[in-house]
């Protein structure tokens, strides 16, 4: 039991010395905190050999999530590329562009890497959020906005003071969420400040934008400011071989099977989905990721 406790404790100060900290490993063992601090010191007048236990698993369970393939945080592909043109675009000559189309194309994990850059900010519309006042009280914080009144007017004034004479660009996602009203007042902050804004998410983002083919005034208006339409309506071939390549996925007859995936409703996330799922798979086989994982993978993802 010594022996042991010596060995875990060793171990956890190797993994804190990686960049994880007490408090995480506390909490995801079931410890309290003060009881690890004892435990790694040696002091603590608890069940030493059941706080053993409880880290022991953890280290198992820590070291085989490290040696798991993990999904690359960000692929960039062709079609991510021509979201970063059209965002490019809207940030330098500060108009309105919309990107819509169908989901789990790469829409929203480009906005999210572009996000990264300097004056550039993201918000995702929720139903929730999608009446006026909520709706700019959420791109209030993603200005880090310091004043922020509980009135709409005051509040959007707020906003254009922030946004006013700035090269940025403010992108909303699942856009399609949105109510006229709120859309209406987009318009007239971009319009005021000058600012590019990215409206982004499914096809009925256009079909209001659009008035839904209705002829109204209000709806004209509101769809002229849109300098430039981004239709996404699938994920291109280009596209899957970049991702797979990015898992590390290098024959041709796994990357068939995952082309032929990427044509399912999903695209691109059922591809991530079912890869991440196959790298558990593989990884408790003590082998790569084959094709007999990928197919396991996609009948338990579809209940067959």
């Amino acid at each position: 039991m010594v022996e042991k406790m010596a060995m875990v404790i060793e171990e956890v100060k190797k993994v804190v010395e990686s960049g994880v900290t007490y408090a995480l490993i506390a909490k995801e063992s079931e410890i309290s905190s003060a009881a690890l601090s004892q435990y790694i010191k040696g002091t603590y007048q608890g069940d030493n050999q059941a706080v053993t236990n409880k880290i022991a698993i953890w280290l198992e369970n820590y070291a085989r999530s490290r040696a798991i393939k993990c999904a690359p945080k960000f692929v960039e592909t062709a079609t991510s590329k021509r979201i970063f043109s059209a965002l490019e675009y809207a940030k330098l000559a500060g108009c309105f562009v919309v990107i819509y189309g169908n989901s789990g194309v790469g829409k929203t994990g480009a906005l999210r890497e572009y996000a990264k850059r300097p004056n550039t900010w993201l918000v995702t519309a929720r139903p929730s959020s999608a009446k006026l006042l909520e709706f700019l009280y959420d791109i209030a914080c993603a200005l880090d906005l310091e004043f922020m009144p509980k009135r709409s007017g005051t509040l959007s004034g707020a906003i254009q003071r922030k946004l006013r004479d700035i090269k940025g660009l403010l992108m909303i996602d699942e856009a399609d969420h949105l109510p006229y009203e709120v859309l209406e007042e987009i318009r007239l902050i971009q319009e005021i400040t000058g600012v590019g804004i990215v409206l982004c998410g499914n096809h009925q983002i256009y079909a209001k934008l659009s008035g839904n083919g209705s002829r109204s005034t209000d709806f004209a208006r509101l769809f002229s400011r849109v300098a430039k339409k981004v239709s996404i309506l699938q994920t291109t071939p280009a596209d899957i071989d970049a991702l797979t390549t990015a898992w590390g996925i290098t024959t041709q007859r796994e990357r068939e099977l995952l082309q032929t995936l990427g044509k399912k409703p999903g695209a691109l996330r059922g591809i991530t989905t079912t890869l991440s799922l196959a790298s558990l798979l593989a990884d408790s086989a003590n082998m790569a990721i084959n094709e007999k994982h990928i197919i396991a993978a996609i009948k338990d993802l579809e209940g067959v």
